[in-house]
């Protein structure tokens, strides 16, 4: 039976797998990486672990941020928001048996679903790997970071075909 928890640090070893299967080396982030975007949204519940029979077969991170400071890839320490509006979708891997499940959109949804229900007016995250038309299937869209800007310098991070994108949320 599928299980939908929320993801803890005794979480980030399956995490870490599942994103050994789903992204190239370049994306790669470490265990003090995931460890500081958990724990700066501890106690919100935005983060989730998809599960069946004791098998980790998705999870979705994402935290709470200020306008314009999404966090670096592999950023070992994350500040915690303090007036936040979005919910940052840092990162979706979905295993080949979960894909088939369709566990990529259920996470979103929830994600989604969380932002709202948090009063938060948008959610936004950061395409890698092509997946930009994926993700306009979600409802998102392109939007520009400014040249020079400090959110552009992160989204440099990402490598050069990031492509930043938001999704604006109606009132829960």
């Amino acid at each position: 039976m599928l299980q939908l928890k929320v993801i803890g640090a005794a979480d980030v070893p399956a995490v870490l797998a599942l994103q050994a299967q789903c992204y190239g080396p370049e994306f790669l982030e470490s265990a003090q990486a995931f460890t500081a975007k958990i724990d700066a949204a501890r106690h919100l519940h935005c983060s989730y672990l998809a599960v069946d029979a004791g098998e980790p077969l998705a999870y979705v991170v994402s935290l709470p941020v200020d306008d314009g400071q999404l966090p670096a890839l592999d950023a070992p320490s994350v500040t915690p928001a303090r007036a936040p509006r979005t919910l940052y979708l840092h990162d979706l891997a979905v295993s080949p048996a979960g894909r088939a499940r369709r566990l990529g959109h259920k996470l979103v949804q929830q994600v989604v679903h969380r932002a709202q229900d948090m009063g938060l007016t948008q959610v936004a995250l950061v395409a890698v790997q092509g997946s930009t038309a994926y993700w306009e299937r979600h409802g998102f869209s392109v939007s520009d970071a400014a040249p020079g800007s400090p959110l552009a310098a992160k989204l440099a991070t990402f490598g050069s075909g990031a492509t930043l994108m938001r999704r604006a949320l109606k009132p829960a």
